[in-house]
């Protein structure tokens, strides 16, 4: 859960981290971004050219956004210089959809097929590694890494690195991507640097373990990735543009871009099951339609099965490698977002309204965060009804809340309002709604205090579906 908006990334330092994106788990914008931005009325009501719009602004490149409502889908799309013609009518028969890579949303296809093991008997989220590696590696794992479960892999808790071998970010990250072969990505398990002494662990996003998701259960099935993926998903749903290798397609993929520099396709081997797949906006609303069918539909227990919680992440929940916002028996929306060297996607369902989302855009500088803190906050809002309060009682809750144990929020007063920053970032000043309440109303976020013996010692901070709670650590004025 991202405590702040840093805006849109495109680096190839920030390309792990972004794949877990930002959508509906940002919890507090910076100032710019709570600035009533052009897509804050945006819900998934909206005309798709709008959200499209609004997604890639002034960046060059493409979007094509796709909503699933009553039913029935709707396409929109922004052209921003490529190409230099008003956008088109889109249709799911169009053979002039174009394609993009979709990024960590692959990851929901990788849970899917994990899903579908499980249901059928043939995989138990419980397997370990040192039941799962046996006779693949020469080199023996640590007691710990054999420990790590499947649950743990699927769900980011299994204290794994983002990638083999220390590699964090920077062009190390897009080349080990790249250049890994299925062999030499087994051969370098023995070798991971745990992120705890042993797990589970608080969520980590790693996408060295969901690329070991993938490649266990094709191992299980004695074939390759793509290939289960092509036979248990896509064509069985007919998803002929859902591809890894683009053939005649080619000519299809969006210009891709990360801000006005443009970008090769990203290609990868044994890390295929975090990101390879390719496809069109059109395509990932049938794959949107058989999850929400549920048991009833193409994927029958199994679509159920994706989306049910796994374990605590990130002030919420996931399941089988799909974010899950919202509380149990309320309004809960599940999503995946991803980032590549050019492209950004977000890929959203929200099952109590029957709707659905995908957002392919081929600019990872597209400021999709306008249209995540909208959705947001339509789907979660929070009271904007200001209640007085007397300003010399706002210094009760002046100093630091620990959040995580590297994030923390900061409160301080100026002007006679409160405001609020994540350390070392721009403060947000906040609406008090009640006692010991606040909120951002322009982004759907609330903070509660906490008070023991009449003292305030924590915080919680709710958006998007997600929570956040905090320790106080520090009192006091702070200083920018």
């Amino acid at each position: 859960m991202r405590l702040l908006s840093r805006g849109p990334q495109a680096s190839l330092r920030r390309l792990a981290l972004l794949s877990m994106a930002s959508a509906l788990a940002l919890l507090l914008a910076g100032p710019a971004a709570a600035q009533s931005p052009p897509g804050a009325a945006l819900s998934l009501a909206s005309d798709p050219a709008l959200i499209a719009r609004t997604a890639l602004d002034a960046e060059r490149g493409t979007v094509v956004v796709g909503l699933l409502r009553g039913g029935k889908a709707s396409y929109g799309a922004a052209y921003n210089p490529e190409p230099p013609t008003p956008p088109r009518a889109l249709s799911s028969e169009s053979a002039e959809q174009p394609m993009f890579e979709i990024g960590s949303v692959t990851k929901v296809f990788t849970g899917l097929l994990l899903a579908q093991a499980v249901e059928r008997g043939d995989m138990k989220l419980d397997d370990n590694l040192g039941q799962l590696m046996a006779g693949k590696i020469k080199a023996s794992l640590s007691p710990a890494v054999a420990s790590v479960t499947l649950r743990q892999l699927v769900t980011h808790t299994g204290c794994m690195p983002v990638m083999a071998d220390g590699v964090t970010g920077g062009p190390a990250l897009a080349s080990q991507m790249r250049a890994f072969e299925r062999q030499e990505f087994y051969d370098a398990l023995p070798r991971i640097k745990l992120l705890g002494a042993a797990p589970p662990c608080a969520g980590a996003y790693s996408n060295y373990g969901m690329a070991l998701v993938g490649l266990l259960v094709a191992d299980r099935y004695n074939t390759t990735w793509s290939e289960l993926v092509r036979a248990r998903i896509t064509e069985p749903l007919g998803m002929n543009d859902t591809v890894i290798l683009l053939g005649d397609k080619a000519s299809r993929m969006a210009p891709a871009f990360a801000g006005d520099r443009r970008q090769s396709l990203l290609d990868m081997k044994a890390y295929a099951p975090i990101a390879a797949l390719r496809s069109t906006a059109a395509d990932m609303m049938v794959f949107s339609r058989a999850i929400l069918a549920g048991a009833s539909g193409p994927f029958g227990p199994a679509a159920v099965r994706l989306l049910t919680p796994l374990a605590n992440y990130e002030g919420a929940e996931i399941g089988y490698a799909v974010m899950v916002r919202g509380a149990e028996g309320g309004r809960r929306t599940y999503y995946h977002a991803g980032v590549t060297e050019g492209y950004r996607t977000l890929w959203l369902l929200a099952p109590d309204t029957g709707e659905a989302m995908i957002l392919l855009s081929s600019n990872t500088r597209a400021p999709l965060q306008r249209v995540m803190l909208a959705i947001g906050k339509s789907r979660y809002p929070a009271p904007t009804v200001e209640v007085p309060v007397d300003a010399d009682k706002l210094a009760e809750y002046r100093g630091e809340y620990r959040v995580t144990k590297s994030k923390s929020l900061d409160f301080t007063v100026r002007g006679g309002r409160l405001l609020v920053r994540e350390s070392g970032r721009g403060y947000n000043p906040l609406k008090p709604i009640g006692t010991d309440r606040f909120t951002v109303g322009e982004i759907g976020a609330q903070i509660v205090f906490q008070r023991e013996g009449g003292q305030v010692v924590g915080v919680t901070l709710s958006q998007g579906g997600a929570q956040v709670v905090g320790r106080r650590v520090r009192e006091g004025a702070l200083v920018d």
